[in-house]
């Protein structure tokens, strides 16, 4: 049996003016046809719902128990109504690896253009934005790549910017006076990376500093401590070691007793916003897009 909100629209109409002429008039309809759907109503009820005479129309006993649950019902189908029509707030988690004056600037213009979405941020680390897409953890997130071919498979990237590579070294380095550093300065340092990851996928890439010069792990020693720029400017300025970064660290994370020095490098620090190879979310799609326009 499936009964129509028509039907219950009709049936109450009658209820409320125990008057089929005057019922058909609220309606909009003739009163033969409210007379039919009454009738069709009745029939699949399988029960009376009105007393019907030259004088007056009166509600049964079944019919007066049907008007407090038709009610309901239409007050039901109104509530739907009305929440499909509100506006639709959203949250778009973001996974980061790090801050910047990049990442704010597309914060700012995607706070402007989507005002009915509520940007979240959520820390993922050096090495955890894909592992954290892939789990659906975030719906997007910043990777800092050195490969220039770099493919993540199940993922789409963007392209936002690109970084030259500074040296984080404790102010009272030796090479802490220099315009620029070569990769053999670094010998016999120690450097701070990142935290080995357990993600199988990220675990069979190359390393960061292997990445920059093979050279580097045989003749440094790699510490691999942190999960953050933060913590790595942390033990820089202790003393415990030195780290390589993008040069966006230093609007973002410099500090007392910390210097950065160019490092003589063909490498540059890609910055991509991934996603997972998949239609897109409105939201996702739209904070893609605005990112683009912001640092193209």
């Amino acid at each position: 049996m499936d009964l129509t909100l028509h039907q219950l629209r009709c049936f109450m109409a009658v209820a409320d003016t125990l008057h089929f002429a005057r019922a058909s008039a609220l309606l909009h309809v003739s009163p033969s046809t409210l007379s039919a759907q009454i009738s069709a109503l009745e029939r699949q009820l399988d029960c009376k719902l009105f007393e019907r005479s030259p004088r007056a129309v009166l509600l049964t006993g079944r019919g007066q128990e049907l008007v407090a649950l038709a009610r309901k019902a239409l007050d039901a189908a109104e509530n739907i109504s009305r929440w499909s029509r509100a506006p639709q707030d959203s949250v778009l988690q973001i996974g980061t690896p790090a801050s910047s004056a990049g990442l704010r600037s597309i914060l700012q213009a995607a706070a402007v253009r989507m005002p009915r979405v509520d940007l979240r941020l959520r820390p993922s680390g050096f090495t955890g934005g894909l592992r954290a897409l892939s789990t659906r953890q975030v719906d997007c997130a910043l990777i800092f790549e050195l490969d220039p071919h770099a493919r993540y498979a199940g993922m789409q990237s963007t392209e936002l910017w690109t970084e030259q590579l500074v040296v984080a070294l404790p102010a009272g380095h030796r090479c802490a006076g220099q315009d620029r550093m070569a990769v053999a300065d670094l010998f016999g340092e120690t450097l701070i990376g990142p935290a080995l990851s357990e993600a199988a996928d990220e675990a069979t890439r190359p390393g960061w500093y292997e990445t920059i010069d093979p050279l580097l792990p045989q003749r440094c020693a790699i510490k691999a401590l942190v999960d953050s720029a933060d913590e790595a400017m942390e033990l820089v300025a202790a003393g415990i070691g030195l780290n390589i970064a993008g040069s966006s660290v230093i609007s973002s994370y410099a500090r007392p007793g910390v210097r950065f020095v160019p490092l003589e490098t063909g490498h540059r620090v890609r910055v991509l916003l991934a996603t997972r190879d998949e239609q897109p979310a409105p939201g996702v799609a739209a904070f893609v897009d605005v990112a683009a326009r912001i640092v193209a």
